[in-house]
Parts: structure tokens; sequence; C-alpha cells
């Protein structure tokens, strides 16, 4: 579906606004509110982030795994 370049990408834009996400729920912590879904939603975007980013060169290996 994705080519290693658009997955690698994806991949960093989503850790980035993990991490932005992670900053603002920190902002409202310090505003008085204790649990914010924006900390659940910062882990999901690291997540999903560094399984793009994992998943980069596997077609490869599977196109090599045939010839072979």
């Amino acid at each position: 579906m994705f080519n290693d370049k658009t997955r690698l990408y994806f991949g960093l834009s989503l850790i980035v606004a993990s991490i932005g996400f992670f900053i603002y729920g920190w902002l409202e912590r310090s505003n008085g509110n204790e649990f914010n879904q924006i900390w659940t939603l910062s882990m999901l975007l690291i997540f999903g982030g560094m399984v793009h980013l994992q998943k980069i060169g596997s077609g490869k290996k599977k196109n090599r795994r045939k010839k072979e």
C-alpha cells in the first residue's frame, strides 16, 4: 500500500504529532485536569508511528523470498 518513503514520512509525522499532543496534555495537567484523553491519543499515535517505521523494507523482503 505505502512505499518506504511515504511510510517514513507518515511514521515520523505521527511521532511528531504524538510529542505535540503529549506536551499539550502536560500543559492541561498543569492547569488542574488530572486525566485527559490527550495522553491516550499521544500513546496511540506513537505506537502507530513505531509500527509504520518497523514496516519499512518489509515489502522488499517478501519479494526476495519469492525469487529464491
